[in-house]
């Protein structure tokens, strides 16, 4: 953390730095204590050393890790089993989780907070050994696939309807609504209400650390600094953010709070939700372009969320502006982890793009990423989404866009193992005798496989959304969704309007290239049998023999 001489006054680009080299420094320190990461660079910050507790685990797809839990803070279960399933349990775990997190508040900072830990490391029952998942296990083992049963987020919530209710605001919601779809909901409504309540106790002791933390500080920039993150966050406790800087501190504590909760990263399109905003401060005097990027940078610091800059809106004009820009100056700016993405295409502006070339080759670090919107509109209205309605779609994670608070989709959760699939194919073919073998008897067979693996993956959908709200909802999605408050019913299980489920194929050049060897190398030169090329699939070519042949 700072420190300053009395009468010492920082620049916003001296204070980034600053702030940037404390970044660097808690991934160094991850690094140190958790190990190796193959995976994304969250913005996590460890628990005080006399908080954490660091235990052995394994992780989502079943490799040890080393994982940092919060001393002290225990679940609560609420099945013979050990584990919590259902919105209230789930709610109200998260809840006390939130009401137990240190708070953060460093003194150069526009913003405050930070999360230690993640709640999907407390889960230890990942469903209630009773729920019978039939054979979809040995169905979706057989094509090695990654199937997303009971699988977290991935979709995208519209931040527009906190920023306008404020968290005061969502929980009223929640009450007005929580008798109205019947009594047999009440669980959901308890779970939406704990996770506010909890969320706001987290701003609120924030806001009572950063007074506590002003009145100790000697450096008058360093004082003033903490006094203001101390109202902002006293008054966004309650209410709805009134200027560009309470913008985006409500938006960072929505971010913070749903990435603890399942690790959701999605945002949408940042530069729509802060464009009022921004302007109405311009227009009155109180923000200047220079401070307006110190803020986003602040934001961008905390959480490596995924956002849109452009684009269309829905009658299809471009929605590039001021922010739009400085977004992406202060990601370049900043020179940390960031997951920008850049709209190109016919109506879009040009400079946006422009720019976006010029900081990947000034920072070489592979950001911001560039987005194809007309093809995303073109491709989803060809199945029926009406184009003013597509042109919505925002980018909200690794390599997916959705409809913010409108769409289920669990993108990216779903993908059939191609390779997978021509192996058990091949297997099956060379088992059963045959007088001849062709690439076109093969290719069939691989087809129907192809429709088994697809047939078991849209099984496990249907699983999904009849039981996925039952164990673990999205509770903290849901609240800035159209629906799940007003229907008493999950984003999963029938609380927004669309339910859009796709696959990845992975593995799509290696079977393809797969097939061309075979037809060349077997069928067409006869360099190799069928039987020889299987066996040196069968030994994974090992020997001399089998190193020749490859």
């Amino acid at each position: 953390m700072a420190v300053l001489e009395r009468d010492r006054v920082l620049t916003y680009p001296e204070r980034l730095d600053r702030l940037r080299e404390t970044k660097l420094a808690q991934t160094q320190e991850k690094q140190r204590v958790v190990g190796s990461m193959d995976h994304d660079d969250w913005a996590l910050i460890l628990p005080p050393e006399d908080r954490r507790e660091i235990v052995q685990a394994i992780s989502g797809s079943g490799m040890p890790i080393t994982d940092v839990l919060l001393k002290g803070f225990a679940i609560t279960p609420n099945h013979p089993s050990g584990g919590f399933f259902g919105p209230k349990a789930v709610g109200e775990n998260y809840r006390a989780l939130m009401e137990a997190h240190p708070v953060y508040v460093d003194p150069l900072a526009s913003l405050a907070g930070g999360y230690s830990v993640n709640y999907s490391s407390y889960i230890k029952v990942q469903h209630p050994p009773e729920m019978d998942l039939g054979d979809l296990p040995e169905r979706i083992k057989r094509y090695e696939m990654a199937a997303p049963v009971f699988g977290q987020q991935h979709f995208c919530q519209d931040m527009a309807i906190g920023l306008e209710a404020g968290y005061g605001g969502l929980l009223e919601r929640i009450r007005q609504y929580r008798g109205e779809p019947g009594p047999e909901v009440a669980g959901f409504y308890d779970g939406l209400e704990a996770v506010v309540l909890g969320l706001q106790n987290w701003i609120s002791r924030t806001a009572e650390a950063a007074r506590e933390m002003a009145a100790a500080e000697e450096n008058a920039q360093l004082r003033r600094n903490l006094l203001e993150l101390a109202d902002m966050n006293a008054w966004l406790v309650d209410h709805p953010p009134r200027t560009f800087r309470e913008a985006c501190q409500w938006i960072l504590w929505y971010l913070m709070m749903a990435r603890m909760y399942n690790g959701s990263g999605s945002g949408g399109r940042l530069d729509v939700l802060l464009t009022p905003y921004y302007e109405r401060d311009v227009a009155a005097g109180i923000l200047d372009d220079e401070e307006a990027e110190f803020h986003l940078a602040n934001l961008l610091l905390r959480d490596t969320t995924y956002l849109q800059l452009g684009g269309p809106d829905a009658e299809g004009n471009d929605v590039t502006n001021r922010v739009s820009y400085l977004i992406l100056e202060a990601a370049h700016k900043m020179r940390v982890a960031t997951n920008v993405g850049v709209c190109v295409g016919p109506g879009v502006d040009p400079g946006l793009l422009r720019r976006g070339v010029e900081i990947q080759f000034e920072d070489k670090a592979g950001t911001p990423k560039f987005l194809g919107v007309e093809n995303v509109v073109e491709g989803f209205s060809r199945n029926g989404i009406p184009p003013e309605t597509a042109r919505l779609r925002a980018y909200s994670g690794c390599h997916w866009f959705a409809l913010p608070g409108r769409e289920y989709c669990l993108n990216d959760g779903a993908k059939i193992n191609l390779a997978k699939v021509l192996e058990v194919t091949l297997d099956e073919y060379m088992a059963e005798p045959a007088p001849a073998r062709s690439v076109a008897d093969l290719w069939d067979r691989c087809v129907d496989h192809l429709a088994e693996a697809v047939a078991t993956m849209a099984d496990v959908f249907d699983f999904h959304v009849q039981h996925k709200h039952d164990v673990f909802p999205e509770l903290a999605l849901d609240l800035c969704c159209y629906g799940p408050i007003e229907r008493g019913l999950d984003a999963s299980h029938g609380g927004v309007d669309y339910y859009n489920f796709g696959l990845d194929a992975a593995a799509l050049a290696t079977t393809a290239d797969s097939f061309a060897a075979i037809e060349q190398r077997v069928e067409q030169e006869g360099r190799l049998t069928w039987e020889a090329l299987h066996a040196h699939l069968q030994a994974d070519w090992a020997g001399p023999e089998g190193e020749r042949a490859r």
